[in-house]
Formats: structure tokens, sequence, C-alpha cells
């Protein structure tokens, strides 16, 4: 079959960087987290996400929000 133009390939239009890459990965780690320690002990995986995100608005807070 013959080899398309360069310029004549489709495009799939999505495209995902590095920082939402790092976004969804680390919001499947607190998540990971709070559920492993709601396995342990319900109420330790409510603290475990409350900390979680108390820690992400410090840290959002000091960067400026940027």
């Amino acid at each position: 079959m013959a080899e398309r133009p360069e310029n004549d390939r489709l495009d799939s239009g999505l495209k995902v960087d590095r920082q939402t890459i790092r976004e969804i990965v680390g919001a499947a780690g607190a998540a990971l987290a709070g559920y492993g320690a709601w396995l342990s002990y319900p109420p330790a995986g409510f603290m475990v996400a409350g900390g979680i995100l108390v820690g992400l608005a410090v840290l959002g807070t000091l960067r400026g929000g940027k």
C-alpha cells in the first residue's frame, strides 16, 4: 500500500501534554491512597483524602495559583 504524504495524514486532534498526565496520575494516586486507608479503617480514608486536598490547597496558594 502506498504511503500517504506527510501533510495528508489525519491528525487525531487529541493533544495531551506532560502536565495533564502528571495531574491524572496524581489524582489516581490520591484516590488509591484514600481507598487503601479506607480499607484498613474507614475514617482513615477520609483523613488521608482530606490531608491530600489541604496539601494541594496550600501548595496552590504558595505558588500563587499559577
